[in-house]
């Protein structure tokens, strides 16, 4: 596959020292170029990259003194990737929304990952003149403030498996990492550290915005051994850092979309004490990989269960959910679903797209969602040789993984003897559902449960055709989102769930266990059409067993009286 990724020129890629995102593009067009793509990077010129450099600026715009208007330097990028874009299968930018206007009126397909903050009032105007540009979220978090932004995906972070590594040292102290700024709130992090009596190791750079802010509110303090604040560090001392720490600190005090410090963290092992702020509590596995608090007290409270965590655990989870490898395939499924769709789009629109280009550009149609069947076959395709975990299982199917999983339990539920299990896992993924999860969570010994490859490869290709053959008739109809539907679908599979476990009739667990089949390949599908019968049946049936319940009581009742 042909890819441009285009980044700013803000930080070379991969920066020298801090800079998240451009990190974050170094990786994902590394693993590209490994898994065999024809990858061309356009960025700043003194880059280092494995993909061929189209240099754009001769350096990062962070060094260059000279440059004081960087919006001019991307407009003549845009530019640049407009006239080779011909060259390409996809474009990927990481330049927030400055492609949607110029993009959308040309021919080759292309998506934006959005890196930042979304919920400032001028946001709201952006994706409403652009609703249905393609764009890829980095948490599921960072979408709340604009539902209705053409979606197509949410993709974490990821990092070379390698990169950080667990050290052999003795945790001695708590550690904060990044940046110092008032939305970092490190001055939480200092006031933490001392109730707790563990000294503070400050990781972090100071930028020109926030030199005031440091000077006025932090210097004070910075009272060494207790507070030691020893500057910005690249990824070869991070290892060692975090390593030595006891905890990771995390107070931000702001919707953080992703929050790459947390996932270095978890590559070397070590704990993270994160305010519940943004997508912290989508990264950060509470009393697994560490501890997601409300507030200052909180946090110190968090401390005392430290020791129980696993740091082996830990750093298992991150290779489970936080690879780079992961993140890059996650890509792939999305580039391919573009450039399917531009491709059915040119065979069945080819006269109509002659006559109305200026009109209507092509990219201001909805992006397709994903089949399912297609991102279980990416999850084969991406299992290792051996085995997975439930854990790899349910990172990697995502969003997708509540309607898969209800579904099969589903199934299962319909087996005359073996409805209860079942039964009791689906009512726990209910109340996730319920209380908004972006995926099911269970136990720690559940999820690093090993399960052969061959068997999931066996089961997989089954549930691929029977998917395949139901999606030829369940597809979307009447549009609905994960979204929308969560918190309905969650409190209907609940209320089933108690009829299916509590009905002691024979055979009384086929009805319920097939509306929830039902419901959970509508929801998974995405079709509104089938999601609304499956919820009237599921009303129909869970009012029929209240009635049967109430009749009961009655009964019993008139009899005690007699």
């Amino acid at each position: 596959m042909r890819i441009a990724q285009i980044a700013p020129l803000t930080e070379a890629i991969p920066p020298k020292l801090y800079g998240g995102t451009e990190r974050v593009i170094s990786w994902l067009a590394d693993e590209l170029v490994a898994l065999g793509h024809d990858v061309v990077l356009f960025a700043s010129g003194d880059s280092q990259t494995s993909a061929n450099l189209e240099a754009c600026w001769p350096k990062a715009l962070r060094l260059d003194g000279s440059v004081r208007d960087p919006n001019a330097l991307h407009m003549s990028v845009l530019e640049q990737v407009r006239q080779r874009a011909h060259d390409f299968d996809v474009l990927h930018f990481h330049l927030d929304y400055y492609p949607f206007s110029l993009f959308s009126r040309q021919p080759t397909p292309f998506v934006t990952t959005l890196h930042g903050r979304l919920d400032l009032p001028e946001h709201q105007v952006v994706f409403a003149t652009f609703p249905f540009i393609p764009v890829v979220s980095i948490s599921d978090a960072q979408r709340r403030p604009v539902p209705g932004a053409g979606w197509i995906r949410t993709i974490h972070h990821g990092m070379p498996e390698r990169l950080l590594t667990p050290q052999p040292v003795t945790p001695a102290y708590f550690a904060f990492l990044g940046r110092i700024s008032p939305e970092k709130a490190v001055d939480q992090a200092i006031w933490i550290a001392k109730r707790c009596g563990v000294p503070l190791k400050i990781a972090a750079k100071i930028d020109a915005v926030d030199r005031d802010y440091f000077e006025s509110e932090i210097r004070k303090l910075l009272t060494p051994p207790d507070v030691e604040y020893i500057g910005e560090i690249n990824d070869g001392e991070k290892s060692s850092f975090l390593s030595g720490a006891i905890a990771l600190l995390a107070p931000i005090a702001w919707p953080e979309p992703f929050g790459l410090v947390l996932i270095e963290a978890m590559a070397c092992g070590t704990p993270v004490i994160a305010f519940n702020r943004g997508s912290v509590p989508e990264i950060v596995e509470d009393g697994l990989t560490g501890f997601v608090v409300g507030d200052e007290e909180e946090a110190v409270a968090a401390t005392d269960g430290l020791s129980r965590l696993s740091r082996g655990a830990i750093r298992q989870r991150f290779e489970e959910r936080f690879t780079a490898r992961r993140m890059a395939r996650e890509y792939l499924v999305v580039y391919r679903s573009l450039i399917e769709l531009e491709a059915l789009r040119d065979r069945a629109s080819t006269s109509y797209r002659s006559v109305h280009r200026d009109s209507r550009p092509h990219a201001q149609s909805r992006p397709r969602r994903i089949p399912s069947s297609r991102v279980l076959e990416e999850v084969i395709h991406q299992a290792s040789a051996e085995y997975v975990t439930v854990g790899w299982l349910t990172s990697t199917l995502h969003r997708h993984s509540f309607g898969i999983i209800m579904l099969s339990l589903g199934l299962l539920a319909t087996t005359p003897v073996g409805s209860t299990v079942p039964g009791l896992i689906l009512a726990v993924m209910a109340v996730q559902l319920i209380v908004g999860r972006g995926e099911p969570v269970f136990p720690h010994f559940v999820m690093t449960r090993r399960l052969p490859t061959k068997q999931i490869l066996r089961l997989g290709g089954r549930a691929i055709h029977v998917l395949k053959y139901l999606e030829k008739v369940v597809h979307p109809r009447w549009p609905i989102t994960f979204e929308a539907a969560k918190c309905a679908v969650g409190v209907m599979i609940l209320l089933l769930t108690a009829v299916l476990l509590l009905t002691p009739v024979p055979l009384s667990n086929v009805a319920p266990a097939m509306v929830i089949s039902l419901i959970s390949l509508a929801y998974v599908e995405e079709d509104g059409l089938l999601l609304s019968l499956a919820l009237l049946a599921a009303i129909i049936l869970v009012g029929i067993a209240a009635a049967a319940v109430w009749g009961t009581i009655v009964g019993v009742v008139l009899t005690g009286n007699a």
